[in-house]
């Protein structure tokens, strides 16, 4: 089922920015472009919760990105590495790394000649690559199961641009995401007695970004 919600989520990303490609149908002041930069951030919460009990699975940390922009649309691909505290009351070191797919819709409002603002809506497919707790590899039925905490995430913001040169900029982006409950989540919580009330815990974070782009 993730592969095939990855399939389509990455069609409709390439179908959303390819509606722009033809340069007669550009609308007065369209560009292209395309750049990378830095991203911190992560998951504040996470996990499963019942009565009497509650894992939790936080975490955060950096990474990079690269995406191309339609002024109307930003796809980007990332990689962020991150740590926290999982677990209850006795707590474990646990590392996460995580591969990113992003679409969002903006609409930028320019406040002078050099700087535009504009806020963000949309989705990102969260692909997770590693998963260890202590040091060891997250397990499911025996088997390594990193991709059990992968995840759609819906994301809210805004950012910025400021024109270095007529070609270059500088963007900066803030985004908070909620996400969907992951497959080990929702294992876990199947795995507890309907009588302990179990539930999957709120997933949400922030994401900071800062990049370097440049108009085609």
């Amino acid at each position: 089922m993730a592969k095939k919600s990855l399939a389509v989520f990455i069609i409709a990303a390439l179908a959303a920015s390819g509606i722009f490609a033809q340069e007669q149908e550009q609308p007065k002041g369209f560009s292209l472009s395309a750049g990378a930069g830095a991203l911190i951030g992560g998951d504040f919460g996470g996990g499963v919760k019942a009565t009497g009990s509650e894992f939790k699975t936080p975490y955060f940390g950096g990474g990079g990105f690269l995406f191309f922009d339609a002024t109307y649309a930003e796809l980007s691909f990332g990689i962020l590495g991150g740590g926290g505290k999982w677990g209850g009351d006795d707590t474990e070191n646990a590392t996460i790394t995580n591969l990113n797919i992003g679409l969002l819709g903006k609409y930028p409002f320019a406040i002078n000649e050099k700087l535009s603002v504009f806020p963000l809506l949309g989705i990102d497919y969260q692909i997770t690559v590693s998963a260890k707790i202590d040091g060891e590899e997250y397990k499911h039925d025996g088997d390594d199961s990193p991709g059990d905490f992968s995840a759609l995430w819906f994301k809210l913001g805004g950012g910025l641009d400021y024109d270095i040169t007529s070609n270059l900029y500088l963007r900066g982006e803030l985004l908070y995401g909620l996400r969907l409950a992951n497959k080990a989540e929702n294992d876990m919580k199947d795995g507890i007695p309907d009588g302990a009330d179990p539930k999957t815990r709120l997933g949400h974070g922030l994401n900071v970004k800062i990049a370097v782009g440049y108009k085609f």
